[in-house]
C-alpha cells in the first residue's frame, strides 16, 4: 500500500519520532524511504550557480560556519540513513534547497511517494496515533 514513503526531517527530536513508526509502515508494505532534508533558501547565502544543492557550495569561498553546517547535515543524514536501513528499508536521500513546504511536496511528487510521514510535537496521544 505505501511502498515508497517520504520522510522529511530537520533532525529535531519530534521529526525523528518517525523512526519508531517504520516497523509498522513495513508491515503495511513500505520498502523504500525517501529521506529528505530541505535546506531553507533563506538560510543559504553562497550557492554555486545551477542550485545543485548545499554540497555544491563554492569551496574556496565557503565560510567556516557553512562548512560546519554542511558537515553536521552530512553526519545527521548518515546516522538517519543507517537507522532506517537497520529497519530493513531501502533509503533514497534528497537534500534540496528552497522553501521547505514546497520542496517536500515537490520531492514527494518527483519520487512517487505514496505517503509523507512527518513527526509531530506530540501535543496529544490521539494526534500521535493519527500520524
Amino acid at each position: 500500500m505505501f511502498k515508497r514513503i517520504l520522510f522529511p526531517t530537520d533532525f529535531s527530536e519530534p521529526s525523528m519520532k518517525v523512526l519508531g513508526y517504520i516497523p509498522t509502515l513495513r508491515e503495511a508494505g513500505t520498502r523504500e524511504v525517501v529521506l529528505v532534508h530541505v535546506i531553507d533558501s533563506k538560510d543559504v547565502t553562497l550557492i554555486a550557480s545551477g542550485g545543485q544543492g548545499f554540497l555544491g557550495t563554492v569551496p574556496d569561498q565557503e565560510t567556516e560556519a557553512q562548512k560546519r553546517l554542511r558537515e553536521e547535515i552530512h553526519h545527521h543524514i548518515i546516522d538517519t540513513r543507517r537507522a532506517l536501513e537497520k529497519q530493513g528499508v531501502e533509503v533514497i536521500v534528497r537534500v534540496p534547497i528552497g522553501s521547505p513546504g514546497k520542496e517536500i511536496v515537490n520531492t514527494a511528487d518527483v519520487e512517487g511517494a505514496s505517503l509523507i510521514v512527518i513527526g509531530s510535537h506530540g501535543r496529544s496521544n490521539i494526534r500521535d496515533r493519527l500520524l
